[in-house]
């Protein structure tokens, strides 16, 4: 068993962020709270267990931290990978576009922003389709090591084409858009485009201007050889940071009377999409598909084990990262993405490793019991 640095904080008056500026917890103890310590404990344990491979740990109730928990290399400061929590962040953004106009509405044809599906069977695909994980377009998402040469993930972070937008974008059409819930990175890729020419600039650029920054947030958010952001995954802050977005969501993407998130948006994040119950609009709504969590759970979940939990009926925000070694060289998939932003332990000494295995309600069921 590894030494673990914990922190259970009293009075301190650190910032969540990294930044100093934007918005910060307040810091408690469990007792404060409402919260018994020795249950968070068991969540503690269930983490840092021997082969889970937890990096990182942040509990938070009611916008003050109860309980901190790194591994013994690993502090407040270090970066953690997002993988797929970057859908969740892509989902906001596109939130923050219809607010301010530069989108036009959730059903906007998508080829307003692929022309070049005119006159295709890709031509009904609208932006609701995509966010829903519903667009139609074939796609294989199996990150099994094995198994990537016959998976569309697989290509895509191989690959050393420049463009990951034109990896997916000539796809074949598997089943009429909005009728099938497929997980899919490729649909979520699309929106890289969508929203650079709906705004004029790059994902990462418009995130910087206008969610990262008034949050007080520094990302770095990879992009593929042709300047494209992966909006799919790839999105490093550190575990507190990661807090605060899920924070934001929880208070209805207002924080200090400052409207970041549509309120409205972020509603419609979170309810079920017409294909699968569990699924919103680039989150997961895991208390209706899943047992032993509260019914009203929702996470943004990305590989190797990073979740965003969020249930709101007990004003809790829990985020878990597990181990990642950042790349040092530029922030972009080159010659491909898995090189520069390996999962698995493929690499050693560089990437991100995920745990032997994960239940959510083994880790987050002692959370919850310790509110009294």
């Amino acid at each position: 068993m590894a030494r673990w640095t914990v922190l259970v904080v009293a009075a301190l008056s650190l910032c969540c962020s990294s930044s100093d500026a934007g918005w910060s917890f307040d810091e408690g103890t469990p007792e404060e709270l409402g919260m018994d310590p020795a249950r968070l404990e068991e969540a503690r344990s269930y983490a840092f267990a021997g082969g889970k491979n937890t990096q990182g740990v942040v509990v938070a109730r009611s916008g003050t931290i109860v309980a901190e928990w790194y591994a013994e290399d690993r502090d407040e400061t270090s970066p953690a990978s997002s993988w797929s929590i970057a859908k969740s962040v892509t989902s906001a953004l596109v939130g923050i576009a219809l607010e301010r106009g530069d989108l036009p509405s959730v059903d906007v044809p998508m080829t307003t922003y692929f022309p070049e599906w005119v006159g295709t069977e890709r031509e009904g695909i609208t932006l609701r389709h995509v966010l829903q994980m519903a667009s139609g377009l074939a796609w294989v998402e199996d990150y099994d090591p094995e198994a990537l040469d016959g998976s569309d993930i697989g290509e895509l972070v191989t690959s050393s084409m420049p463009s990951h937008v034109a990896l997916v974008a000539d796809n074949e059409v598997a089943a009429p858009p909005g009728t099938v819930f497929n997980y899919s990175s490729g649909d979520t890729m699309l929106l890289s485009r969508v929203i650079a020419e709906a705004t004029g600039m790059s994902v990462a650029e418009y995130a910087d201007i206008h969610l990262f920054g008034p949050l007080g947030l520094e990302a770095r958010w990879f992009r593929d050889q042709s300047g494209d952001t992966l909006t799919y995954c790839c999105l490093d802050m550190p575990t507190r940071d990661f807090a605060v977005f899920g924070q934001l969501y929880l208070e209805g993407g207002t924080l200090d009377d400052q409207a970041i998130v549509p309120a409205d948006w972020v509603r419609a994040s979170l309810e079920s999409s017409p294909s699968y119950e569990g699924y919103g609009y680039k989150w997961w709504l895991i208390g209706r598909t899943e047992t032993g969590i509260p019914e009203d759970t929702v996470a943004a979940i990305g590989h190797n084990g990073q979740y965003i939990y969020i249930v709101p009926s007990l004003e809790l925000v829990v985020v878990r990262n597990g181990r990642y070694r950042p790349y040092g060289g530029d922030a972009v998939a080159d010659p491909s993405l898995l090189v520069t932003y390996p999962s698995d332990g493929l690499i050693a000494g560089r990437g991100t490793v995920g745990p032997d295995s994960w239940d959510d309600a083994a880790f987050l069921g002692p959370i919850v019991a310790s509110i009294r």
